[in-house]
């Protein structure tokens, strides 16, 4: 069943196409990763909504909500975020994340430079449900040793995801502005007016309304593929299964005869 949309005057900023457009301004995604990061950034780059990525025709490509560079005082690269609103959870964010990481890992090195080059890359989830279900606000993912979790890998890359909807929970202030904001939809502090603000004037902008439609074109066209993709797999797997079924047959009738001849 197609899930209702909501008008586009209505558009809230838990929507994908709406938050990508907002958090693109770098006086929006700036102090939000900040906040939200516990960290001080030196500039961004111009954040990049809906950047797509395609390594390869035979690959998965993906498309981030909003990607951002954090840049030195040299224009050097000095870290990576991949911000994402994620509404539903559909069971695959954790693996999502997993592939994410390797896409903007791919992107990051020139032919020929060393792993030593690659940047601290964080990957962020905004969600509304618990996906992790331990009843946290704020979960925050590195690579650790197993047997000793004092040792860390050192890969430079952290998975943190944020549950908006738990933001009574959240000590931080700096947080829980923001997820609250993303709760209640009604600005409680400057930072989260100046979204609300974005918000409003997106929605009654005719150019976004049309780039809108656009991208949820684009949208409807990619999961009607993906549908298609998941039909013919479905059908690949079932009619090997049917050929699978009929060798078994044929196995076992060449061996009841083998046995009925006393050759087994």
């Amino acid at each position: 069943m197609e899930t209702k949309r909501t008008p586009f005057e209505q558009l809230p900023i838990t929507d994908r196409f709406m938050f990508a457009m907002v958090f693109s301004h770098k006086e929006i995604a700036k102090p939000f990763l900040e906040a939200v990061l516990g960290i001080k950034i030196h500039e961004l780059r111009d954040p990049e909504p809906e950047k797509t990525v395609d390594v390869s025709p035979f690959y998965k490509g993906i498309r981030y909500d909003v990607f951002v560079k954090e840049t030195g005082p040299n224009g050097e690269t000095l870290r990576s975020f991949d911000i994402e609103m994620q509404m539903e959870d559909n069971k695959e964010i954790p693996k999502r994340t997993r592939y994410y990481q390797a896409m903007c890992d791919s992107e990051a090195l020139n032919k020929g430079e060393v792993y030593y080059n690659l940047k601290e890359l964080y990957i962020m989830f905004l969600c509304p449900e618990d996906i992790f279900g331990q009843g946290r606000a704020v979960y925050r993912f590195k690579n650790l040793e197993v047997d000793n979790p004092k040792i860390e890998l050192g890969d430079l890359c952290f998975k943190n995801f944020y549950i908006f909807t738990k933001y009574r929970d959240v000590a931080e202030q700096s947080i829980r502005q923001y997820m609250e904001y993303f709760a209640t939809r009604r600005p409680n502090s400057p930072e989260t007016e100046k979204v609300d603000r974005w918000v409003k004037w997106y929605q009654t902008d005719n150019e976004t309304r049309k780039r809108y439609m656009t991208w949820q074109q684009e949208i409807d066209i990619a999961v009607d593929l993906e549908r298609k993709r998941a039909n013919e797999a479905e059908k690949l797997l079932s009619e090997a299964r049917e050929q699978a079924c009929a060798e078994k047959a044929r196995a076992d009738k060449y061996e009841k005869m083998l046995r009925d001849l006393g050759k087994l």
